[in-house]
């Protein structure tokens, strides 16, 4: 039996931490719906509340409106449709376009916008063909819409096409639309709202111009609160972890980027990795067999004993109380934030050695670059037999692909703020935020509390639930290119899509 301080110092800690998450909730409870905590008001930012909300669960949402099945065409998209397992994706309503597919009425193209110069004649040619096929603008047949006409070469369809009224340019099969996805880390700059309003638009119209983005947020200064708070472990988060942009208020030398240049700006989220999720069912199939057959019977698809196997992953035995999997040795480009916490996590047993708490801030399987192409055994293994994962984001940037790995381990994963989050993941229901160093020790403490070892590993199986339904390529394919309010799209718990820039 544990000593009577022992056991009176973790009834503190859980009631403190009792009573500052009721405290938290009831509050919360009681927002107004288009309020927010620590960020700018949602008329700021276009109309898109960005907080956190447990209003946001995917229970809580409205469905999905059903709608026809629209075929993508892919030039090198960050965000590729894969075609489920088992089946032949005939419940997805996007499906990647076959031959002659990308021409029709009503299709759907995605591009990284690196390949931007590759996708501008073909663009022109998709325009001149829907042109002709409409039979609109015939004089002197100036899409080569007659038989045996010969077809007017690229430069002289692309000067017809910016002879057309922009009305004339977005009224040609108003339902093609055209996404431009930045999955890149380092942010966006002027450059492709610059192309998409003098290079693209003039060709093909602005309303079917999409550019989605991970860069969502500015102001993100987590290195200064580094500095501010060597000496204040319950410094909030709250001033550094970043704001909102207002992308319909972007200028560059005086000019709207957006005006007259794309009809629509959404948020890009990293998607689950399959690799990933392979590698964790092949160990649970290896270390708890019977959990993966009783999975597996009766099931048509892989996808499906993925989403069985939560409870199963959840409860696996975790012998490593908290992990980070960094730590400086590997992180010195903008990770001071990074590295402080990882500093905290690894001091847990020396400041509570009462506790027996075990911690690891090892890097585990490959890094950098290697290891967003290549699963390592170890790295699924130390995931696997960990209770909490700890994360951290970089000093000026949000998102990782690391939060998803996390999830899918059935681990508890806690986490920094950010100013958008993932959709369908909620605060203490799925994942944990953690705003300050005492509130990160404060939590951790709470959840190794064996008397909390079933909420802890509900959080756990939730998370895994939520990655594997709302975060795998398709999923998110479908939310980013049907939104139209109907869909929901990657603003947090948001429904609705950045407003369009007015006419002017």
């Amino acid at each position: 039996m544990p000593p009577r301080p022992l056991l009176r110092r973790r009834a503190l800690i859980g009631l403190a931490f009792a009573l500052a998450n009721a405290a938290r909730w009831s509050w919360e409870l009681g927002r107004s719906p288009g309020s927010s905590v620590a960020s700018p008001s949602p008329a700021s930012v276009g109309g898109v509340d960005p907080s956190p909300r447990d209003d946001g669960l995917a229970a809580a949402l409205p469905p999905p409106r059903r709608r026809r099945r629209r075929p993508v065409f892919e030039l090198r998209s960050p965000l590729p449709l894969r075609r489920r397992s088992g089946d032949d994706s005939s419940s997805s309503l996007v499906y990647p376009a076959g031959p002659g597919e990308e021409h029709s009425p009503d299709a759907i193209w995605s591009a990284d916008f690196r390949a931007a110069e590759e996708l501008l004649p073909l663009a022109v040619e998709s325009a001149r063909l829907r042109l002709a096929r409409s039979g609109k603008h015939e004089k002197e047949n100036a899409w080569g819409a007659t038989p045996g006409q010969a077809k007017p070469d690229a430069d002289e369809v692309a000067s017809r096409l910016r002879g057309l009224t922009a009305e004339e340019r977005d009224a040609v099969d108003p339902e093609w639309r055209i996404y431009l996805l930045d999955a890149s880390d380092g942010g966006m700059g002027v450059w492709p709202y610059y192309w998409i309003q003098h290079e693209l638009a003039p060709l093909v119209g602005r309303r079917r111009l999409h550019y989605a983005t991970r860069s969502t947020q500015n102001e993100r200064y987590m290195d200064s609160w580094v500095r501010a708070s060597r000496d204040d472990p319950g410094l909030d988060f709250g001033g550094y972890y970043g704001k909102p942009i207002n992308f319909t208020a972007m200028e560059f030398n005086g000019t709207r980027l957006l005006e007259g240049g794309c009809g629509l700006v959404q948020r890009l989220e990293m998607s689950v990795r399959e690799d990933i999720v392979s590698a964790i069912d092949g160990y649970v199939k290896e270390h708890r067999p019977e959990e993966y057959e009783g999975a597996s019977t009766g099931v048509p698809d892989a996808e499906e004993r993925s989403l069985r196997l939560g409870a199963g992953v959840a409860g696996l035995d975790r012998p490593t109380d908290v992990r980070t999997f960094w730590n400086a040795s590997v992180c010195n480009l903008h990770c001071a934030f990074r590295n402080r916490i990882a500093d905290v996590v690894a001091s847990l047993p020396d400041r509570h050695p009462r506790l027996n708490v075990s911690a690891n801030t090892d890097v585990v399987g490959f890094i950098h670059h290697h290891g967003r192409r290549h699963v390592h055994p170890d790295f699924i293994r130390g995931m696997m037999t960990t209770k909490i994962i700890v994360l951290a984001q970089r000093d000026r940037w949000e998102g990782h692909s690391r939060l998803f790995e996390a999830l899918l381990s059935g681990a508890l994963v806690m986490t920094d703020p950010m100013v958008y989050y993932p959709h369908g993941t909620v605060d203490g229901a799925n994942l944990v935020v953690y705003r300050s160093w005492a509130d990160l020790e404060l939590k951790i403490l709470y959840y190794l509390d064996p008397r909390n070892e079933r909420e802890r590993m509900e959080i756990g199986r939730r998370g895994r639930d939520a990655a594997l339904r709302h975060h795998r390529a398709w999923s998110q394919a479908e939310r980013l290119y049907l939104n139209d309010g109907g869909h929901r799209n990657e603003y947090g718990i948001s429904n609705r899509p950045w407003p369009e820039m007015p006419e002017r």
